[in-house]
């Protein structure tokens, strides 16, 4: 009688275990399903003010560029140059970072010339038969005929290499495009793209606010060559309340790349093209918009965005 006394303790103790560890691990489930659920909540919140903050950018920026250089007040400071210098902006409370772009400064895409895109990735760092192969294939992915150019890429090519595509035949209508051409690695995409454009850019880009690729390109200089020319052409900026001679500040296409905090210590970018028009409404228009980015710099270290096209208008 006993031992089996002893026998059913041991089982309602077993049972009591066995119902403590369960209400354990649902307690446990519980508070990690909540903190996640907090985690993202936080997140789209955060991301929500950012893209809002970074509407406000783009007004501010677009107010900018179209207010006289004689009418800027001491709060806006300088007249801005549109040649990528970071500039600090406080807003609601915020501190966003602004780099703006002059986007008739860049190669337009479709426009640029074989031999002129030859020199260009020269310039970037890519052996001459590299570059000679990589421009052809750039042409050929745009030009309307099935003919290869010498040590370019056309359909037969593509499929070659085991493309399940072949060459587009019609102009890029996004810089991304150049990721689908024949020869293109990451590597050399992130050279290229900063330096080129399908909205904005020119045959013959604007050498006032160029990249020292561009500008390299343009005048046959060596990249450190035109960095020092950038260095000493970008120096002095005149204020707009003090200075009577006019400063030149591109147009009326720009590009702003928006950076701001994250609570978790990653950034968030938002990158936005957009085009002046005063005495409309708007006066401006977003052309496009791009979530997400990783951060890009004209100059010393070139990078571009990975993310894809968003939000576009």
């Amino acid at each position: 009688m006993t031992a089996r006394i002893r026998r059913q303790r041991g089982i309602a103790l077993m049972l009591v275990m066995w119902v403590l560890t369960l209400l354990t691990v649902m307690a446990v489930s519980l508070t990690v399903s909540r903190r996640t659920e907090i985690a993202l909540t936080d997140n789209h919140v955060e991301s929500a003010r950012f893209r809002a903050l970074a509407e406000a950018a783009i007004a501010y920026t677009a107010l900018h560029y179209m207010t006289p250089e004689a009418q800027i007040d001491a709060e806006q400071g300088t007249a801005w140059l549109p040649n990528g210098q970071p500039r600090t902006w406080f807003f609601a409370g915020s501190e966003l970072t602004l780099r703006v772009f002059n986007e008739s400064s860049r190669y337009d895409l479709n426009q640029i010339r074989p031999e002129t895109l030859r020199t260009l990735l020269e310039v970037l760092g890519l052996l001459p038969e590299e570059a000679d192969a990589l421009a052809a294939a750039i042409v050929d992915w745009r030009d309307e005929d099935d003919l290869a150019l010498l040590n370019g890429a056309e359909d037969a090519d593509y499929a070659e290499a085991g493309r399940a595509f072949g060459a587009k035949d019609a102009d890029y209508e996004t810089v991304e495009e150049l990721r689908q051409v024949l020869g293109m690695t990451p590597e050399r995409y992130r050279l290229l793209a900063p330096e080129v454009s399908v909205q904005g850019g020119s045959a013959q880009p604007v050498e006032r606010f160029a990249s020292p690729a561009v500008l390299a390109t343009l005048k046959g200089l060596t990249l450190e060559e035109a960095r020092k020319e950038i260095a000493e052409r970008d120096r002095t900026e005149v204020a707009g309340t003090t200075s009577t001679t006019l400063v030149e500040r591109g147009g009326p296409v720009y590009r702003l790349q928006v950076t701001g905090p994250r609570s978790s210590g990653a950034a968030q970018r938002m990158e936005a093209l957009f085009q002046l028009a005063p005495g409309r409404q708007p006066p401006y228009q977003v052309l496009w918009r791009r979530q997400g980015l990783a951060a890009e710099t004209r100059g010393d270290n070139e990078s571009e965005s990975t993310a894809n096209r968003s939000d576009e208008s």
